[in-house]
């Protein structure tokens, strides 16, 4: 048996199958960080904290619920594409709302379906006129995407403080975004986006699939190596002789 592992083929085959578990348990710890991150996000958005009368909303952590009093400013309205929903591509619709002491966050209202024109804006059912009390979850900004060109007017492609409105920003905008859950009056004839449903448990079961291969390559390694120990030689006098 040590004599097959010195082989060149052995010691190829024996390489690649260390390489492969390596490769796997790199994987599998993938999985367990996402999963644990996972976790974090799913306790976030349970436990989230409860705020009454936000003025403002920087630096707030994300998934905390809080109530906000202002005026939809409707003619800032913009609409975030591809944003599936229930199976359906379409916009999340962002408008703006100015509080008592000035200050503008953007909130999301709620979805409008996609045409099938990919060009063509959907008609968006306007923002309720007046004082309005909101109740939402901040959500963060995206991360905002360059060299986007021919997006209609009103459209963006990511919801980025650089990609919306310009005019709004950045002195008087705040850094955080409202994700509608209710209000008084209600908003339109929008549908509500719902809050992200985060299960790790996939997660976890790909992290164990990875460990599994990893015995899987260690396990078929010896079986391999045991059979072709236990495969009898034929002399070299009766090769030649054939």
């Amino acid at each position: 048996m040590l004599e097959l592992l010195k082989s060149r083929r052995w010691i190829g085959f024996t390489a690649l199958v260390i390489v492969a578990i390596i490769g796997f348990g790199f994987l599998s710890r993938w999985q367990w960080d996402r999963a644990n991150e996972n976790r974090t996000e799913r306790l976030a958005i349970s436990q989230a904290e409860v705020m009454d009368n936000v003025e403002s909303v920087n630096d707030l952590v994300e998934f905390t619920r809080l109530e906000v009093t202002g005026v939809f400013r409707d003619q800032d309205t913009q609409l975030v594409r591809q944003r599936p929903l229930d199976g359906g591509n379409g916009y999340w619709v962002l408008t703006p709302i100015q509080t008592e002491s000035g200050s503008r966050i953007w909130v999301i209202r709620g979805w409008v379906g996609a045409s099938t024109i990919a060009t063509e804006v959907p008609k968006i059912p306007p923002a309720p006129t007046g004082v309005v009390e909101i109740m939402g979850a901040i959500r963060n900004f995206d991360e905002p995407l360059e060299d986007v060109y021919g997006l209609p007017e009103g459209v963006v492609a990511k919801m980025s403080i650089e990609e919306l409105d310009p005019q709004l920003r950045p002195e008087s905008v705040e850094n955080r975004v409202v994700q509608l859950i209710s209000s008084e009056p209600s908003t339109g004839d929008l549908v509500l986006v719902p809050l992200p449903e985060i299960d790790e448990g996939q997660n976890i079961s790909y992290a164990v699939q990875w460990i599994l291969f990893a015995m899987v390559a260690i396990v078929g390694w010896f079986i391999f190596l045991r059979r072709e120990a236990k495969t009898p030689m034929e002399p070299y006098s009766e090769i030649l002789t054939e």
